[in-house]
């Protein structure tokens, strides 16, 4: 990375701290599991500030960090059974209506992360396959497999 560049911590908080919690609440469904999920990306981003080498855009370094805290989190709190459960129980005045954004929290977490990243967050296939350290043909798998399952929960109108 050019040192013409400066990166302080300060304006990367200001910048992106909505963005990061935002990005943990989509993941983790829950309000304060997001902000301390936001809390514990934004002190990891302080301490490797200095790894950051410019080999991609900052935004999707910093989306990089979040989505693996989410993914710790989620398997530190076995969180992943109970967003199932969570959607399973939900009362019948909404079940009678199932959200797009229930539907995609029910995908099974390789999809789900996907296609928030690619449909939500709107970065390339290219950018999500480096973010989830895979190659872009899993991606294009994955956004497939998960239109297909959206498509059963939710009718035949909803893909194209």
């Amino acid at each position: 990375m050019s040192k013409d560049l400066s990166l302080d911590f300060d304006s990367i908080y200001i910048e992106y701290k909505d963005y990061i919690f935002r990005t943990c609440l989509l993941y983790l469904k829950d309000y304060h599991l997001a902000e301390d999920c936001a809390q514990n990306v934004l002190i990891k981003i302080y301490r490797k500030l200095h790894t950051f080498k410019g080999k991609s855009s900052l935004k999707t370094w910093i989306t990089g960090i979040c989505i693996n805290t989410c993914k710790d989190m989620l398997k530190k709190k076995k969180y992943n059974d109970s967003i199932d459960e969570a959607l399973t129980d939900t009362t019948t005045d909404y079940v009678s209506q199932i959200s797009v954004s229930d539907a995609v929290m029910s995908l099974p977490i390789q999809l789900r992360e996907v296609v928030i990243l690619y449909y939500y967050r709107e970065f390339t296939m290219k950018e999500v396959a480096k973010i989830t350290h895979t190659k872009i043909s899993n991606v294009e798998y994955r956004i497939r497999r998960a239109k297909t399952l959206l498509k059963e929960k939710l009718g035949d109108d909803f893909c194209e």
